[in-house]
């Protein structure tokens, strides 16, 4: 009768009692070798020697453990450049949701920490020290992949390896086996090659496969109870066989994920035969149990077979290649060129995006303002809603985005904060022109207003000469939405403006009211008659 999960998670702990007990035999049996020559001790059967040996390995031992896993979640997190999650972004925002429901279902036992790996690749590990710290870590790339019951399932998985505490022993035993491997380098070093024939190097060789083949079997054990309390947890044991049905066909990290962490991981990133492998030595010498019969059992408990599995894979894939994308958008910029295409977030990151700017779709010939289209209109409005506390209700008669009720030269006026356009009541002009100095203008405005005034001697000129043939087009008047009037502010002060006649108000484009202030107050004429 195959054994389930249920029966598993019954089963006694004292196997792994047993293997760390026979970890600590290990640092004894490692201490006490490099101990006897510093002792002088020839007789190694003596009970002198045994005493003092032991002593030492007791101390050497409990000072390996406690570096090893006093701060070994950090240090893990820091070598993969793990991130906490960005909950500006609405993927990364799930899981951190996810983690604070784990430790509303596990009761707050325990405090941990989710991270973000950024690989594309398809894995998630757990650690824990001694320090109190603990992580779940998910690379982007399964973060990315995963339904929300999906990654329920995966935290959940990853939550127990820590809440059981085997998550420690593990990252202590991963830690340990480094530690092991520097020694054997040491040795190499301080015997010039001929460490192989030390009797102290064949005893730490030893001791290392030993040691690194009870700590894979280990793994392999843990692998069963994680998945049997995933499915206590999120009652979805078919989730669970998705993600891993997933993670068997998907580069698991081979090469970015070190090889010291494998046993951290919900999967081996090393996929090799000997992992779906059973038996004696596959128990030895493999990290994790093979996927194939972890998916099986969880299709039992879900009464779905293989064939089902990958008809539903096959349906998801379908369905998301069906939906229509993002629609894309091409703009112009400042420079009169075509970018593209961007997607509506896309084009809210550019920063010379604004409700002037030309814009074409992807499947559209047609060209409009920004501000025509309501979907790239919404994204000025947030900008207004960040930036801006005072908004009116009037539009801009240029762009259509609301104006911002503000002063200037102690006068409340209207402006723009993306055309730079200025609404202000006819009575108010005077006093705002009467509160201009002649050293209030800056060299730009002054060349501009010189250059604009000789244009539009010209441009009143020609209207004269044409007897109003030429059509000017007009604003609306964000007070009465009436049409205003392009005009000059007066025969004597040639810069244009638009009037409405009905509500008392003008409107300046950009820079069109400094101009004139700079006019009247440096008493600027036209260079032609």
């Amino acid at each position: 009768m195959p054994l389930t999960f249920i029966d598993i998670e019954r089963q006694k702990n004292w196997r792994i009692g047993l293997f760390f007990l026979l970890l600590l035999a290990l640092y004894l049996g490692i201490a006490a070798a490099f101990a006897a020559p510093f002792l002088h001790v020839l007789a190694a059967s003596s009970l002198q020697f045994w005493i003092v040996s032991g002593v030492i390995a007791l101390a050497v031992a409990g000072l390996h453990f406690w570096f090893a896993a006093y701060d070994t979640a950090s240090t893990v997190m820091r070598t993969l450049d793990a991130q906490p999650p960005d909950l500006k972004d609405d993927i990364h925002k799930m899981l951190a949701n996810i983690m604070q429901e784990v430790h509303v279902v596990t009761g707050n036992h325990r405090r941990i920490q989710g991270f973000v790996i950024p690989s594309l690749s398809m894995n998630a590990l757990a650690v824990a020290d001694l320090k109190g710290n603990a992580a779940i870590g998910i690379t982007e790339g399964l973060l990315s992949r995963l339904t929300r019951p999906q990654l329920e399932t995966v935290v959940a998985h990853e939550a127990h390896h820590i809440l059981s505490g085997d998550c420690l022993e593990t990252t202590v035993a991963a830690s340990l086996f480094g530690t092991a491997a520097s020694t054997l380098e040491k040795l190499r070093s301080t015997t010039q090659g001929r460490s192989f024939a030390a009797p102290g190097f064949l005893l730490a060789w030893l001791l290392l496969q030993l040691s690194y083949l009870l700590n894979l079997f280990i793994s392999r054990e843990r692998e069963y109870r994680a998945d049997a309390a995933a499915i206590r947890m999120s009652r979805n044991p078919i989730a669970l066989a998705e993600t891993l049905h997933l993670l068997s066909r998907s580069w698991r990290g081979a090469g970015f994920i070190g090889s010291g962490f494998e046993m951290l991981c919900i999967v081996n990133p090393m996929a090799t035969a000997l992992d779906e492998s059973e038996g004696f030595w596959a128990d030895l010498l493999s990290t994790h149990p093979p996927l194939k019969k972890r998916i099986t059992v969880l299709l039992a408990m879900a009464r779905v077979s293989i064939t089902e599995l990958d008809a539903r894979a096959d349906a998801r894939a379908n369905a998301s290649a069906l939906k229509t994308d993002e629609p894309g958008y091409y703009a112009m910029n400042p420079q009169q060129q075509w970018q593209g295409p961007f997607t509506l977030s896309e084009l809210g990151a550019l920063p010379w995006l604004s409700p002037l700017t030309w814009i074409t779709g992807n499947n559209s010939q047609n060209t409009e303002r920004a501000w025509k289209l309501p979907p790239i209109n919404d994204i000025f409005s947030a900008r207004l809603l960040q930036k801006e506390k005072t908004l009116s209700d009037l539009p801009c008669p240029a762009c259509r985005q609301s104006l911002v009720d503000t002063t200037y030269h102690g006068t409340s006026v209207f402006r723009c904060s993306f055309c730079a356009g200025t609404l202000v009541e006819n009575s108010r002009i005077p006093r705002i022109i009467a509160r201009t100095g002649p050293r209030s203008c800056t060299d730009r405005v002054t060349a501009l207003a010189r250059t604009m005034v000789n244009q539009n001697q010209l441009n009143h000129t020609q209207r004269k000469l044409s007897r109003g043939k030429i059509v000017i087009p007009t604003l609306d008047c964000p007070k009465c939405a009436s049409a205003m009037l392009r005009c000059f502010y007066s025969s004597a002060h040639l810069i244009e403006i638009d009037r409405c006649l009905l509500c008392g108000y003008t409107w300046f484009d950009q820079d069109e009211l400094e101009m004139l202030q700079c006019l009247i107050q440096n008493r600027i004429v036209p260079d032609i008659g």
